[in-house]
């Protein structure tokens, strides 16, 4: 993250105690080793006591033969589920990438989750609720990105049906670098400012004894974790790596002249890949301009995109919680006559999420059971 976070209690000095009576334990929580962003977490057990740990295989019906086409997956032909650790459901992956839905009903799991190989990125597509992370809580709602560093622990409440779309990376997700200046702060002229993120509020820390369940998941099993305190018993913390929320509400798109191109609609982004999003904006201003994307072909990126409302006038067929893929080397664009119905339009009240991966993407076996195979015909026809 771009700047530093305090709450609770902590030590006047890293790697000290202030009461030789009460000792806390003391966590460093960083990524890319002791390079990387990090926060030191202050506990009040040792995070490390652990009773057993049984393993639960994972399967993700992943494959591999698959042949490169445009194609469009139909999420609303998934179930919901009350588990938010099982229930994930993968579309498209590749070494680095997971991407998929997860639709969330009815009473969840009292469990805690982990992903020890994967940051995350959820978009809550529909419905509202709370991360409980051992940082603290963050309430999320309706266009809300969730950000989730690898090797938090955490849960997820919520009342009725929640529908999310996640991104998994292997690699950091972070703020794009030409967002930020030497400082490390937030250019002007970016599409959001420090000022729009939620960071977790810590509350009270847990004293509860019992029986706890951490699914720590390492993509093709869980190791189960059974624990006798709760995990969430943490005094204090600072450093620059938790987790945090932005809603697409508090977002400015740019607007051009001329139709833009997809960077300029950059969230997030990854070594080899980035994270944008498509938001209600004014067209472009040239009296002759065509508002509509141009055809373009991927040379070296497959596009994802995620439908989530508003009205995607490039695209027929398509509806709220949609996913298509657009892949490298062959062209795609808008479908026949959406140029045409384009022109004079003034605006669009779209939100959609866009992910381009620069190591090809391979759809599961669980997407064929919501592929609409009629898809890369959509231009011809």
């Amino acid at each position: 993250m771009v700047y530093y976070v305090k709450q609770g209690i902590v030590p006047e000095s890293r790697h000290t105690y202030d009461d030789r009576g009460k000792v806390r334990r003391e966590e460093l929580f960083g990524e890319e080793s002791f390079d990387g962003p990090y926060s030191l977490i202050y506990h009040i057990n040792e995070p490390t006591r652990v009773s057993s740990v049984q393993s639960e295989k994972k399967y993700e019906s992943m494959r591999k033969d698959s042949v490169m086409l445009h194609r469009h997956f139909r999420t609303s032909g998934f179930e919901y589920s009350p588990d938010h650790f099982r229930s994930r459901q993968v579309l498209l992956f590749n070494s680095t990438l997971k991407i998929g839905v997860m639709k969330l009903k009815g009473k969840q799991c009292d469990c805690f989750y982990r992903n020890a190989l994967h940051d995350e990125v959820l978009f809550i597509h529909k419905g509202n609720g709370i991360l409980h992370s051992m940082l603290g809580d963050i309430k999320f709602r309706q266009n809300d990105y969730v950000y989730i560093p690898k090797g938090t622990t955490y849960k997820i409440d919520h009342e009725g049906e929640l529908d999310i779309f996640f991104v998994q990376s292997k690699e950091r997700i972070g703020i794009p670098p030409r967002y930020l200046n030497v400082y490390g702060q937030l250019k002007e002229g970016t599409p959001y400012y420090e000022r729009d993120f939620r960071t977790p509020v810590l509350g009270k820390p847990s004293t509860e004894r019992g029986e706890f369940n951490v699914y720590v998941d390492y993509s093709s099993y869980f190791a189960v974790e059974k624990r006798d305190e709760n995990p969430f018993d943490v005094e204090g913390w600072d450093g620059h790596l938790y987790p945090y929320a932005i809603n697409t509400d508090t977002m400015a798109p740019i607007v051009g002249k001329l139709h833009q191109p997809p960077p300029v609609h950059e969230t997030f982004s990854g070594k080899t890949f980035m994270i944008g999003t498509f938001l209600p904006r004014k067209f472009d201003f040239h009296p002759r301009s065509i508002p509509i994307s141009y055809y373009h072909s991927n040379v070296d990126t497959d596009e994802v995109l995620f439908y989530s409302s508003g009205n995607f006038m490039s695209r027929k067929g398509i509806e709220p919680g949609s996913v298509t893929i657009h892949v490298r080397g062959l062209i795609h664009g808008p479908q026949p006559g959406s140029v045409e119905k384009s022109l004079g339009k003034e605006g669009t009240d779209e939100i959609a999420v866009m992910v381009e991966a620069y190591e090809p993407l391979i759809p599961t076996e669980k997407s064929e059971e919501i592929e609409d195979k009629g898809y890369m015909k959509s231009w011809y026809s």
